[in-house]
């Protein structure tokens, strides 16, 4: 068991931002990875705040029932922004998993957008940045959370520029989003079993790569979790 219980507050998931009562917009995210945090949170005697969007009804059975956890489900990225908001004063440590919406419709149609054959034109609007959000409330002393955020990143150019392109943003998003640490992975961990993961540290600039399956690499953001908070079983 760990020396004290913590609440880790972690978001799961894609979002969709409706265009109309029939369409939305979202990604490939599956939220497995969100879901295997919060059972390994609780696995480690933790309390688990899990705020997910639209996710398979497989992986929401397949979570134990436990009363250290409370599912949150939600559908746009303003309420997943509100949930987070809700929980995180309470939180100890935050873990955002989610691939939240970047853009969501600048007007949702109350009726289904009819096909035209000239096309359609579809105005969107940035959507609020929840982990920015966060990282500016620790930054001004209003949030006292270890955040752990994710770059899922493409990356330009080829072959090590590649490379070099995604850990720039990275470094980028870390240090602009007053992170205590960010996670680097590409859009082929979407939907995948494993992946490769690099863990990039706001102190001391470490970065940690990590080829593990999704469950694995879960437990190892767990235990980073434990160690900012300074609340690290002894093994």
């Amino acid at each position: 068991m760990p020396r004290r219980a913590l609440t880790f507050l972690i978001t799961a998931g894609p979002t969709a931002e409706d265009l109309d009562p029939v369409r939305f917009l979202t990604n490939r995210a599956t939220g497995r990875l969100g879901f295997e945090t919060a059972r390994a949170a609780l696995f480690a005697g933790h309390r688990a705040v899990l705020v997910h969007g639209p996710i398979e009804q497989a992986l929401i059975d397949a979570l134990p029932r436990n009363s250290r956890l409370k599912r949150v489900p939600v559908r746009s990225a303003a309420q997943m922004h509100a949930a987070v908001q809700a929980a995180a004063r309470r939180a100890a440590v935050v873990v955002m998993t989610a691939a939240v919406a970047d853009f969501t419709s600048a007007k949702t149609s109350t009726t289904k957008l009819k096909k035209a054959k000239s096309g359609l034109t579809l105005k969107l609007k940035p959507t609020v940045d929840i982990l920015a959000a966060l990282g500016k409330a620790k930054r001004a002393g209003r949030l006292r959370a270890a955040l752990i955020g994710f770059a899922l990143e493409s990356g330009s150019g080829k072959g090590a520029q590649r490379m070099r392109t995604r850990l720039s943003e990275a470094r980028r998003k870390l240090t602009s989003k007053h992170l205590d640490a960010i996670v680097l992975d590409t859009p082929a961990a979407m939907g995948a079993d494993r992946a490769v993961f690099r863990v990039l540290h706001a102190r001391g600039g470490r970065v940690d790569v990590v080829r593990a399956s999704k469950k694995a690499f879960a437990k190892r953001l767990v235990r980073l979790g434990e160690a900012l908070k300074g609340a690290a079983r002894k093994r």
